[in-house]
């Protein structure tokens, strides 16, 4: 006999994350349909924890809805996470930023269930591709990004690249869940580069980036855009006095950052680190043109002297 009652669960945030929100339309056609129709399908849990159906969950508890439960029996964690976000990439209508997500967090969650996966001749443990870009896989022989980009019809490397951007946005998620949200529904538009600074950027400067976004209804994140916001504060503006005899108004000038220069240098360079490293472990490097490897080596040459060139005007200034 089926179990319809409701049912206290708990919602765990990192899983409740990986659901992608309803749109209001949706939302309200969902919650109709449970008011008079009853919840037909059974919310899915894990050890008393919601995995699926928190929209429904949500409704039913405020309406008093009774409900069933689906039980399913997972030996980890990421066991859960990667069969939530192997469900979720099943959805129609999901964005392409939601998409990357959700392979990358499928990636980092499979990768540590020390699954076998056969590379040529060979079975290779998870545990022996330990690390990767940004510190945690460095093999070109990963088995879970080969598996998950045979799936998805992507390349291994690409599957590495959506790990990082699953990883930063959960930094993000951590610090202002609200613009989170926002990229991953595609209404706040930012690039792979700068979704990693501004996953570095304290949790009071994201939050205010964020209202500033808001109030000017700006929907795509520019360097230059989180470079303003770290170099100026807003000050609030004091009541303006006209001049005596004259209607000319004196307006507040930003204050001035004697660091701001060199702030915005040190946003670009982790970039370049992670670029270069990135090269080292995907690039075959005996397989590169000879214009490539000069052309490279011509602009790493360069690149080192101007480092040298900065590391010589900072020594004298001491």
């Amino acid at each position: 006999m089926n179990d319809y009652r409701i049912h206290n669960l708990k919602i765990d945030e990192e899983f409740k994350n990986l659901i992608p929100p309803l749109s209001q339309n949706e939302y309200e056609q969902l919650k109709q349909n449970l008011v008079t129709e009853g919840c037909r399908d059974a919310i899915v849990v894990w050890s008393g924890i919601i995995i699926d159906g928190h929209n429904r969950y949500e409704i039913c508890h405020r309406f008093n809805i009774s409900f069933e439960i689906l039980k399913m029996d997972f030996n980890k964690r990421e066991d859960v996470i990667a069969w939530i976000c192997t469900n979720q990439l099943c959805t129609k209508n999901i964005s392409d930023e939601t998409k990357r997500y959700l392979i990358g967090k499928r990636y980092d969650a499979e990768k540590i269930t020390c699954v076998k996966y056969p590379i040529g001749n060979n079975l290779f443990s998870e545990n022996e591709f330990s690390t990767m870009l940004l510190g945690e896989d460095n093999s070109c022989n990963n088995g879970t990004a080969l598996q998950l980009g045979k799936e998805y019809c992507i390349s291994q490397s690409t599957i590495y690249k959506y790990g990082v951007y699953a990883r930063t946005i959960d930094i993000i998620f951590e610090k202002d869940a609200d613009i989170a949200r926002k990229i991953l529904s595609g209404k706040l538009k930012i690039s792979h580069e700068n979704l990693i600074e501004l996953s570095r950027l304290p949790k009071e400067n994201i939050k205010n980036l964020n209202s500033y976004l808001s109030c000017e209804q700006i929907e795509h994140i520019s360097y230059s855009v989180m470079r303003h916001e770290l170099q100026w504060k807003r000050l609030p503006s004091p009541p303006i006095k006209p001049l005596v005899h004259t209607n000319i108004q004196i307006k507040q000038m930003p204050k001035y950052d004697p660091d701001a220069d060199i702030s915005s240098l040190m946003l670009t360079i982790p970039s370049w680190v992670s670029s270069i490293k990135r090269t080292r472990l995907s690039a075959n490097l005996r397989h590169v043109s000879d214009g490539a490897r000069n052309k490279l080596q011509n602009q790493l040459v360069d690149l080192k002297n101007t480092i040298e060139s900065m590391l010589n005007a900072l020594e004298e200034k001491k």
